[in-house]
């Protein structure tokens, strides 16, 4: 009687032993509501000078990505609010005497914008896509000199994002052109972003 209970409490263990994945349960990525951290460059180029020095860039967001098609596609709808600045890249003109800048050739941009875009799987947790932009941007001091610092812009993206290991965690790289309508400022942006899906 005690070989029989042995021999079935093996073969009991054995079962249940033989039913776990040896690789674990496969990670199930995160869709849905996100935030976002983006540090990277911007400069301008078309003022009088040609292009800006490269300045640092900071953006923080938060947004909502829809899955389609059986996740083989994402769709981002965000806001973000931005940070650099043009560094000695003029736009209203130089003094025909001295060749200094007749308004301020550095200054603040600020960038409040929405966004929406399309991410296509590429290969399992990659994905390659782009975005559309659009909102306000505050130029301060003004760059031109008709006293207005709010400004409207619009621009487009180019987005790889890879959903990492680490569970909620997505980081990704975005390569975006601005036009600030009004002194029709071209602004050339690139930064890693570091998203966290709850």
């Amino acid at each position: 009687m005690r070989k029989l209970a042995l021999v079935a409490a093996l073969v009991v263990s054995s079962s249940a032993y033989a039913a776990t994945p040896a690789e674990g349960v496969p990670l199930q990525v995160r869709r849905g509501f996100f935030t976002e951290t983006d540090v990277g460059g911007i400069f301008t180029v078309g003022g009088d000078n040609g292009y800006s020095n490269l300045q640092t860039y900071l953006q923080l967001g938060l947004g909502y990505q829809l899955t389609i098609n059986e996740g083989k596609g994402l769709i981002p709808i965000g806001f973000h609010v931005g940070i650099g600045a043009n560094a000695q890249n003029c736009w209203a003109g130089l003094n025909a005497a001295t060749q200094a800048c007749t308004q301020a050739d550095n200054f603040t941009m600020t960038f409040l914008n929405a966004s929406v875009g399309y991410l296509h799987q590429v290969v399992e947790r990659f994905y390659v896509g782009g975005k559309l932009l659009g909102g306000v941007g505050l130029l301060d001091p003004d760059p031109v000199g008709d006293g207005s610092l709010v400004r409207g812009n619009f621009g487009v993206a180019l987005s790889l994002e890879y959903a990492t290991n680490m569970d909620h965690f997505s980081v990704g790289l975005d390569v975006s052109y601005r036009l600030v309508i009004g002194p029709n400022i071209n602004a050339l942006m690139f930064y890693p972003r570091v998203q966290y899906t709850f």
